[in-house]
């Protein structure tokens, strides 16, 4: 669950070295809260991260361990029914999850693919995983999962504007770390350009890069976008701006593949589309071509550069892009 935490707000914040220490370690003893079996207080123990305390724009995440099984009316009870069905799925379970969300927002929640958790007055939005599979996959995986609840936490407070600086800032991280370039690279493309994020709130995509495909002469145009939350509004934006712009193939990093809700966008456009699960293959086919980098890979990545990314990004300690 460290490990998690980690990867998250490095992804965040990658040049604030002190970021760890908003992790603290938490037991939750309330039978209001966890409840109680055999007239013993229950107990989850888990790690939270306050972001608030370094960036105003963001909230507290916690991931507690839940060591418990549940019968299914006391779940209810404590939890709601969609919470209380999950755990009865999974057992224990590691929650990761974000807080005070109003009560109207529990469809919301489901949409996003989150559980809520019904807590008073308000909802918790939650990821529940069995131990034995949080345990097996790669923590950029659950980092993701962090960050989409952030941001979602954020979309449902229609607070658009702070998403968005947290999106800018990731773009241009990626675009000065090299990570962007490097990742073309590994696909067996050359680069022919690769531009800086375009200005904000103009119409397109978020990057643009001139690539060819390794060992031959054409030239292909790729728009990159980046999101970290949900598709949303991208789900129509995309493919306008993909006709608009003549491109061969876009590159969408983002916490979930977005090509099944892609394809039902571009059936109904001029322009035909397809999904690429590698790069080098924009040739193959007519139409767009469609490619996700999945952010966990986009955190791995970052991580394995994290000595270097001070020098390369002074500003981020603000989260205002450096220019020069």
């Amino acid at each position: 669950m460290l490990g998690t935490l980690h990867r998250a707000i490095r992804a965040l914040y990658p040049a604030v070295p002190s970021a760890m220490s908003l992790v603290k370690d938490h037991v939750w003893r309330d039978r209001r809260y966890v409840g109680e079996h055999g007239g013993k207080v229950l107990a989850w123990q888990g790690f939270s991260a306050n972001l608030r305390r370094m960036d105003s724009r963001m909230r507290t995440v916690y991931l507690d361990h839940v060591p418990h099984r549940y019968d299914q009316g006391t779940a209810t009870e404590l939890f709601g029914p969609d919470f209380a069905q999950r755990l009865a799925q999974t057992g224990p379970a590691i929650v990761t999850y974000v807080l005070d969300f109003p009560v109207d927002s529990a469809a919301g929640i489901l949409r996003a693919g989150f559980v809520p958790r019904i807590m008073g007055r308000t909802i918790h939005a939650c990821h529940i995983a069995p131990v034995d599979e949080y345990l097996t996959l790669n923590p950029a995986s659950h980092a993701s999962n962090v960050i989409e609840l952030l941001m979602l936490q954020k979309a449902l407070a229609n607070e658009r504007r702070s998403i968005h600086g947290v999106e800018v800032a990731l773009q241009y991280l990626l675009h000065q770390s090299g990570l962007l370039a490097t990742y073309l690279l590994s696909q067996r493309l050359e680069v022919v350009s690769l531009d800086p994020p375009r200005k904000s709130g103009d119409f397109g995509h978020d990057l643009d890069a001139r690539v060819r495909v390794r060992g031959h002469s054409p030239e292909y145009r790729i728009g990159i976008e980046v999101y970290l939350q949900g598709i949303g509004y991208h789900r129509e934006t995309i493919p306008k701006y993909s006709e608009t712009f003549g491109l061969d193939a876009v590159m969408v990093v983002a916490p979930r593949d977005p090509w099944p809700e892609l394809a039902a966008s571009f059936a109904t456009c001029s322009i035909s589309a397809h999904q690429l699960s590698k790069l080098n293959q924009i040739a193959n086919a007519p139409g767009v071509g469609v490619h996700h980098l999945p952010l966990s890979n986009v955190i791995n990545r970052l991580a394995q550069t994290a000595n270097g990314i001070e020098a390369i990004w002074p500003a981020a300690r603000t989260g205002v892009p450096h220019s020069g």
